[in-house]
């Protein structure tokens, strides 16, 4: 705030590659320190911004915290129903901030990416709010799709969140009272699970035999034979069934530091320990991902604020900045055109193998900055989980979004060769497959660098490529219930404790809870470490000229994801949960019933705390000795949140919002569907979060908006695509006469769907 302070920020941003900002939108332009003024210095600069809410709308000045933003675009309305009672829950993982991050972190790389080809550096914007896109897996298509199709696509009912869970994704409760998580979702694996646990017998049995797709009386059955049958041995005694198997996916419910204590996590350096001056020995995660050519290195201690002020002071050679009206002005205006410019990753190719969610949305990430996915998906008869054709169709409007997507046999010699063209093309092959198929599939990463040395072979694994459970199978529910983020969900009361007897219909109620609290978060979450490491490793081939081998697990995506909770040391506090009815934190910080409606309040500061007060007419709660410091009000907080609650419940939600917000007070209406607002809300139309594409089978709809903003290059927004929907033109480019792909068809080499437009399609 002072002109020495701006001019030495100004030195340092005429030497630096980047700059990262975190104010609301206009601060840095109030203090000197914006886009514009530092570009006209070094027109070099990569300029990045994480707001809350995004650079406009009627909600950018209102305070950024997570908790606000997950209310009010709707994320704490989705887990409605997890707890018995009325109304959002809290969202306890900064899902959020794990995804701004990581959005911040790769708009830098493509934007460096870019300067190394043109010399040009440019403004990267994300926020807090576009970054609950990702964990939007299908709330505004499903909106969209149930207006248009209700029979085929029901509107979401408070029924349909409050159901047990599936049987392939169930957790149970063991002999010593603690719970496993389940996740076989593919039949053979579930088949499996059965077999190890000694209920092979039912697959006999005429009411089980097509297990696990049943009817809700079978299913119901079955149910109470696991959850009977996993009471009989410990929690460690399953696990050692379970490892000795390798085809079962199980892990307990822990805590992140538990979590961390995984022997797969020391395998894979996923945790290390630095010496730290404040605690001692201090255990903190590890790399993101591991680069075979180009690792990382995990650092030091975090430092003291301002530790490192007057050394790097003394580094800058100061020397007064006269910033011309006329540069920042053109800044401005290059700033806010990207006309007849291309996105930042036109140009690179991916092939997509990746199913289900977490490989498969990194590569749709990557093609909104401009990158071109080919999305491989095997044949009818070969596939082995959901395709984009059937009931997932919702959610792969998503996931395969402004994708090409070709169906191959790949277990064909023919359909090998058509994949080895593919890869001789491409920049990056993504793929989840566990250890030893890609070898039979020949996509293995010895086989494609002698193929494409320049190739970026990219594995996403439950645990990894080798190690002691690196042949165990994995999906979402594992890390989630690994890694903290499902017991922290779950809130302060749940699971009860291990020496509680429960009855059967009692642990059914708190494996429905556990389920719901484990929700689909795990599978974004990986997709972000997944993006952020492909750009890694195209940045250090454009430095190199070599590809590499790139390998993400979602066991470490997932630590980082809950890394304000993946850290421990002696004398560490426990983690911080929500109450038990998960409300939130605390009395600051957490869902209140209005008159009519709910909303979040986040009120972390005195003056914060103040303005509440005036704002809501309480001068009592002003004056009242037990709220008159932060120490106070922590120490009285059962107290201060039934006070808060009688306040807000005289009012409806909408009139506190509008009070509050005016006051500088955090507090937002937070029941509304994540549809709703991304299709109706103001906030989201200024920040462009549903933009219009047209879907050969669906029509138009909207799909989510890009969720990193480049001065210098637009996005590329594609409908979702459909299996094989584009094996013909892929076919064609490879050099393929129409007889040949009719004939490569006839015999099952290749495949595409005939899609037809819905009569209800706008």
């Amino acid at each position: 705030k002072t002109a020495e302070g701006r001019r030495q920020a100004q030195c340092l941003a005429e030497q630096a590659d980047v700059v990262l900002e975190s104010f609301r939108p206009g601060v840095a332009h109030r203090l000197g320190i914006d886009y514009a003024t530092f570009s006209a210095i070094n027109p070099h600069l990569v300029y990045a911004s994480i707001s809350g809410w995004g650079q406009h709308g009627p909600l950018s000045q209102v305070a950024g915290y997570e908790g606000v933003i997950a209310a009010k675009s709707g994320r704490m309305a989705s887990f409605e129903g997890q707890m018995n009672r009325a109304g959002p829950a809290y969202a306890a993982v900064q899902a959020g901030t794990w995804a701004a991050s990581q959005a911040a972190v790769r708009g830098i790389l493509a934007a460096l990416l870019a300067r190394d080809a043109n010399g040009r550096g440019q403004w990267v914007q994300t926020s807090l709010l576009q970054n609950m896109i990702p964990y939007d897996l299908a709330g505004l298509t499903m909106r969209q799709l149930s207006r248009q199709d209700p029979k085929t696509y029901p509107p979401d009912s408070l029924g349909a969140r409050i159901r047990l869970p599936m049987l392939q994704y169930i957790p149970v409760r063991t002999k010593d009272g603690r719970w496993l998580q389940h996740a076989n979702l593919m039949d053979r694996l579930f088949r499996a699970y059965l077999k190890a646990v000694g209920l092979g017998w039912v697959l006999d049995e005429e009411l089980f035999k097509n297990a696990p797709i049943m009817n809700h009386e079978s299913r119901e059955a079955l149910r109470e034979l696991i959850l009977t049958k996993m009471q009989e041995r410990t929690l460690s005694e399953w696990m050692e069934v379970y490892i000795a198997d390798g085809n079962i996916a199980a892990e307990p419910f822990l805590y992140a530091p538990d979590g961390m204590k995984h022997e797969q996590f020391a395998h894979n350096s996923h945790a290390v320990a630095i010496a730290d001056p404040r605690v001692g020995r201090l255990k903190v995660l590890g790399l993101l991902a591991r680069l075979s050519d180009t690792p990382g290195e995990v650092g030091g201690p975090a430092p003291d604020l301002g530790q490192h002020t007057e050394e790097i002071l003394q580094r800058i050679a100061f020397r007064p900045h006269k910033v011309s009206p006329d540069a920042i002005e053109k800044s401005t205006s290059d700033a806010h055109s990207c006309a007849n410019l291309k996105p930042l990753l036109d140009g690179i190719t991916i092939l997509d193998f990746s199913m289900v969610i977490a490989g498969p949305y990194a590569a749709a990430m990557l093609g909104e900055m401009g990158a071109r996915v080919i999305k491989v998906d095997a044949t009818p008869e070969r596939e082995q989980t959901i395709s984009a054709t059937g009931g997932m169709a919702p959610l792969n409007l998503k996931n395969y979004a402004g994708k090409e997507a070709i169906q191959v046999n790949l277990q064909s010699s023919e359909g090998q060769m058509i994949i080895h063209q593919l890869i001789a093309q491409a920049d990056v092959l993504l793929h989840n497959f566990r250890p030893g198929v890609p070898e039979r599939l020949a996509i293995d990463w010895d086989t494609c660098r002698r193929i494409n040395p320049r190739l970026i072979h990219v594995y996403v694994g439950a645990y990894g490529a080798t190690g002691p459970h690196h042949r165990r199978p994995g999906a979402h529910p594992i890390p989630g219930a690994l890694l903290g983020g499902a017991l922290r969900q779950a809130g302060r009361a749940n699971p009860p404790p291990a020496e509680m007897p429960l009855n059967l219909e009692e642990i059914k109620e708190v494996s429905r809870l556990l389920m719901r609290a484990n929700e689909a978060n795990p599978d974004p979450n990986t997709s972000q470490a997944v993006a952020t490491s492909i750009l890694l490793a195209l940045l250090a081939r454009a430095r190199s000229g070599s590809g590499q081998a790139v390998e993400v697990t979602m066991i470490q995506a997932n630590a980082w994801a809950n890394a304000d909770e993946a850290y421990d040391y002696d004398g560490r506090p426990p983690c911080a949960l929500p109450d038990e009815q998960c409300y939130g934190l605390n009395a600051l910080y957490r869902l209140y019933q209005a008159s009519e409606g709910w909303v979040f309040l986040a009120c972390i500061f005195d003056r914060e705390w103040k303005a509440f007060c005036v704002a809501a007419n309480c001068p009592e709660l002003l004056a009242d000795t037990r709220f008159a410091s932060a120490t106070a009000r922590a120490e009285h907080d059962a107290e201060l949140a039934s006070e808060i609650g009688k306040v807000i419940v005289t009012r409806p939600a909408d009139l506190w919002e509008q009070l509050f917000t005016a006051a500088g007070v955090a507090c937002v209406r937070a029941d509304s569907d994540v549809g709703v607002f991304l299709e109706e809300h103001p906030q989201a139309a200024a920040n462009r979060m549903a933009v219009e594409v047209d879907s050969p089978r669906f029509g138009k709809y909207l799909r989510h908006g890009a969720i990193i903003d480049f001065s210098g290059a637009p996005a590329r927004l594609g409908h979702g695509s459909f299996a094989g929907e584009h094996t013909v033109r892929v076919m064609r480019e490879l050099g393929y006469s129409d007889a040949q792909i009719a004939e490569l068809r006839s015999r099952r080499i290749i495949h595409w769907e005939e899609v037809t437009r819905l009569s209800s399609a706008r």
